[in-house]
Order: C-alpha cells, then sequence, then structure tokens
C-alpha cells in the first residue's frame, strides 16, 4: 500500500515538473493569442485595440509595406493601410509583418512566455500600448483560462 502511494506521489511530482505539458499549453494558447493581437486587433480587455488616424500624412516609399505609387495620404494613416491591403477597419498592428513574425513562444529555462526575439519589436509593442493606453500583449482571461485548461489536462495524461 505504502508503495503505491509512494508510486502515485512520484508520477504526480513527475507530471508537475514536466516541461512537456507546460510547452503545449503554451503553444495551443499562442495561435489564439496572436490571432487575438495581429487578425482581430483586440486588447486584452476584449475590446478592439482602436483604428487608424485620418490626418493627412506622407510617408516614404521605402517605409511602406507595399509601393502604394504615392507618399501623401489625405486619409492619413487608415488610407495608408487600406492601400497596403492592411486596413480591416481597426488597428492590427500589422504593417511591415515585423512585429507578427517575431512574436512567439520564449522559453527560459523550464517557464514558457509570449515575446519577440528582437529588442525593437519588444520596444514597438510598448509603444503601441502607450499610444493606445491599452494592455494588448497581456494574456486576456479566457486565453489564462485555456491555458490552466490545457496544462491540467496534459499533466493529467501524464499521471
Amino acid at each position: 500500500m505504502a508503495n503505491d502511494i509512494l508510486n502515485i506521489a512520484t508520477r504526480v511530482n513527475n507530471a508537475i515538473r514536466s516541461d512537456r505539458p507546460k510547452r503545449i499549453a503554451a503553444s495551443t494558447v499562442l495561435a489564439r493569442h496572436k490571432a487575438r493581437i495581429f487578425e482581430r486587433g483586440e486588447a486584452e480587455s476584449g475590446g478592439k485595440i482602436g483604428t487608424y488616424g485620418t490626418k493627412p500624412i506622407s510617408i516614404a516609399r521605402g517605409q511602406q509595406a507595399r509601393d502604394t505609387g504615392q507618399t501623401f495620404f489625405k486619409g492619413g494613416y487608415a488610407q495608408y493601410k487600406s492601400a497596403v491591403g492592411k486596413n480591416p477597419g481597426f488597428v492590427i498592428l500589422r504593417n511591415t509583418d515585423q512585429m507578427y513574425a517575431d512574436y512567439g513562444l520564449i522559453q527560459s529555462g523550464s517557464e514558457y512566455g509570449f515575446g519577440f526575439q528582437n529588442q525593437v519589436n519588444t520596444d514597438k509593442s510598448g509603444w503601441m500600448e502607450s499610444k493606445y493606453d491599452k494592455s494588448i500583449f497581456a494574456l486576456s482571461d479566457e486565453e489564462f483560462n485555456l491555458y490552466v485548461d490545457v496544462l491540467v489536462r496534459e499533466q493529467t495524461k501524464e499521471i
């Protein structure tokens, strides 16, 4: 009997310490988390990050995601984003897709999180949260709950 209890305790401890369930849970959440930010344009709260400005602007050809054939946009950044095909009517934090491609799963020891490999993109994310005065990159309640659900399911499989 004591050996059975010790065996169960060992399996539970091994499942809790295992890297695999954490990695699977984080990867599962990343798919939803990244889509929320870069496709649906939603902040942590679930509301839209914002809308693009309509104040007239000039954008050098070399700074454009695609050559639009113009550098002055009377309709502002909203017009520019439409010209390059990336204006669904709300902010999606995608222009050249550098941030989108760089955002992913980051491992530190046996822990996982989401972030950027490139410091410039990390800085941009902070600027965007300041500009729109919203928490964008933190996990939403739904994403956190998904992480916990998947983690528990995967740890239970290992027991």
